[in-house]
């Protein structure tokens, strides 16, 4: 039997939430239908997870892998269209052996990790392959970088479109959002934060995604990779760094690199969380560097895992998945003048009724990145290490749409 996509790791906190949307969507009589499997090492888990799930999912598959032994993932990826790989937390020391079981079968493959020494170390290993066996492999396809990545690829179309120039400037800013935390991503965070990875100098390097031959940019000089507080003149706001930010403009720059260098040769990008003025700007950058100092240091860390933070698999309560939003709005200015001044054009992403951004509204981001691939391959990139904006660019914009959330170009 062949599956449309296998959610992989469908035990955890997310990929319960996948599963759940994907047994929904199939109770819309408008949606096309799709043949999707549960996968974890521990059957009887997901055997309790499938009981949640609606009626219309007692009959969906549940396939037993471990993610450690790569002929079992093997035999998956050769079943499978896609696998929507949510076993993660952190994807740095699972996930390298399911990329390589879906290159090496033509198997799609999409994550929402937010780890961008992974997704390097990913391209470096098996872009070559996945270009030969036609086999897309896409990271960040949650709020780690979906929101900003897009939001970019549909301002600097639309600059293309209405004033045939690229950009030679682009700002997103994160104007309100209301996110939960799971224990999942906490502990993703500790591991990079205290162990040694390969390509931890993507962390660091504005442009550490970048491909191999890649322009790079002006980015470092002139605020738009910065850490601290600052004005947005595009977005006519006081921003600070947001939490996401060091994944996602690492994403934004490799789809621009990806795409020829269509957003503009010599852009500069940047991105931020909106906040009131400069104090708030610094008082909420304090405190989140006090945060990632107490996760980095032992002490602090123990009596913060042993009291305080959610463990591995939990994660918001669910009057928070359904309430929470996010609106990232996105600027770009034009490369050359047009009357006398440079033209900008305005892009926004919503979540609409996608719910908790972080959680709810990733699952959703995942599963129809995955959609895309299994249901639209023919409109996706042919295959190698891509990004959500290159590697699916509008046919990702409509079914996110398609899907409850808010995507579009000011006028």
């Amino acid at each position: 039997m062949t599956f449309d996509v296998v959610v992989l790791g469908a035990t955890g906190f997310t990929g319960r939430l996948a599963c759940e949307y994907l047994a929904q969507r199939a109770q819309k009589g408008d949606v096309k239908p799709v043949s999707w499997a549960m996968a974890g090492r521990d059957l009887q888990k997901l055997e309790g997870i499938k009981g949640e799930l609606p009626e219309v999912a007692k009959e969906v598959p549940l396939l037993k892998v471990d993610v450690k032994k790569i002929e079992e993932l093997k035999e998956i990826a050769k079943k499978a269209k896609v696998i929507l790989n949510f076993a993660g937390s952190p994807y740095a020391d699972k996930a390298l052996p399911v990329v390589e079981a879906c290159a090496s079968n033509g198997c799609c493959y999409v994550d929402i990790t937010g780890e961008a020494p992974f997704a390097k170390t990913s391209a470096e290993l098996y872009d070559a392959k996945a270009k030969e066996t036609k086999s897309l492999i896409l990271h960040m396809c949650g709020f780690d970088s979906i929101p900003c990545d897009i939001a970019a690829f549909m301002v600097a179309k639309e600059m293309r479109k209405r004033y045939g120039m690229g950009c030679s400037k682009i700002r997103a800013a994160v104007l309100k959002t209301s996110v939960g935390v799971s224990g999942g991503t906490i502990y993703s965070g500790i591991h990079m934060l205290t162990t040694d990875q390969e390509n931890a100098e993507a962390w660091k390097d504005p442009y550490g995604m970048e491909p191999p031959g890649g322009l790079r940019g002006p980015d470092r000089c002139d605020g738009g990779d910065t850490n601290l507080p600052r004005w947005d003149e595009l977005n006519e706001r006081w921003v600070m760094m947001s939490p996401l930010s060091n994944p996602s403009v690492r994403t934004v720059r490799r789809s621009n690199a990806l795409m020829g260098y269509e957003y503009g040769q010599g852009l500069s990008y940047g991105e931020g969380m909106a906040v009131p003025g400069p104090v708030s700007g610094w008082l909420g950058t304090t405190a989140m560097g006090m945060v990632v100092l107490s996760l980095a240091l032992f002490p602090t860390r123990w009596a913060l895992q042993r009291w305080v933070l959610p463990a591995p698999g939990q994660g918001p309560s669910r009057k928070t998945l359904e309430e929470g939003y996010f609106t990232v709005r996105t600027v770009g200015r034009g490369e050359k003048e047009v009357d006398g001044k440079n033209p900008t054009v305005a892009a926004q992403v919503q979540s609409g009724s996608g719910g908790d951004p972080g959680y709810k509204c990733t699952a959703l981001m995942a599963v129809e990145s995955a959609l895309c691939c299994a249901l639209q391959r023919s409109a996706c990139a042919e295959g190698g290490v891509h990004t959500p904006a290159s590697g699916l660019g509008q046919t990702l914009v409509d079914r996110l749409n398609d899907a409850g959330m808010k995507l579009f170009v000011e006028p």
